[in-house]
């Protein structure tokens, strides 16, 4: 049945077998049916007129996108001193869209801090934060909830020919840059931090100033990559 545009399926026991494929049931909740009849990102079954969005365990990780217009979303990067699993986090940078902050590592970096910064999101966004942000927060902070549904932009954006690494993905969609370190990557941070650590301060800022203009980045390019997806899932339907 279709009412207001959305596909309504009755709830019943049965599956139809395919990744993310389990109709609503009274013991399993609302889960998205097969792309194939999908008709929009997020018509899950009436679950916008009630005003309830699906939760992580409803939502299998590559349907976690189409949780981007709801909710509550933050913009998550960190910064480390080096590539390897035991480098240690410097600095990490969240933004609600609006608002963007970055806790420094010894100073305003805490378990604390990180859930005040947190609370309420029902969404993170990051770029490269399965393999990268994600494993190295939950080792250095296992107390948080870290099974907040996640939107991968590095994962998400291959799906939908927006391959590479964040800065070129800017410079070719023609995304805003802080000018100031636009020349900057990752590979400048683990020298910036030893910088800062032997007292300077200028080092320190310019460090956080990059962390902050990644996470502003993921802002402009979340909504880019959510709308190739919302196009490629509409045309697979048809």
């Amino acid at each position: 049945m279709v009412a207001n545009g959305l596909l309504l399926l009755p709830t019943s026991p049965w599956v139809i077998s395919g990744r993310g494929s389990h109709v609503a049931t009274p013991r399993r909740g609302i889960s998205l049916p097969p792309p194939w009849i999908r008709p929009e990102p997020l018509a899950l079954f009436g679950s916008r007129a009630r005003g309830t969005v699906p939760t992580a365990p409803q939502l299998e990780p590559l349907d976690q996108w189409r949780l981007f217009p709801e909710g509550s979303t933050r913009y998550l990067d960190i910064e480390t001193t080096g590539l390897a699993r035991n480098a240690r986090i410097t600095v990490v940078g969240i933004s609600d869209g609006r608002r963007t902050q970055t806790l420094v590592a010894g100073r305003t970096l805490t378990a604390e801090a990180l859930r005040r910064a947190l609370a309420g999101a029902t969404l993170l966004v990051t770029f490269n934060g399965d393999r990268f942000d994600l494993p190295r927060l939950r080792a250095a902070f296992p107390q948080l909830d870290w099974t907040v549904p996640h939107f991968d932009l590095a994962r998400e954006g291959h799906r939908v020919g927006l391959g590479g690494g964040l800065k070129a993905l800017q410079r070719d969609l023609d995304l805003p840059r802080d000018p100031e370190i636009a020349s900057c990557d990752g590979s400048v941070a683990p020298g910036l931090w030893a910088e800062a650590q032997a007292g300077d301060a200028r080092s320190l800022a310019r460090l956080r100033r990059y962390c902050r203009a990644d996470v502003e980045a993921l802002v402009h390019l979340a909504p880019e990559v959510f709308t190739r997806l919302a196009k490629r899932g509409r045309s697979a339907a048809r």
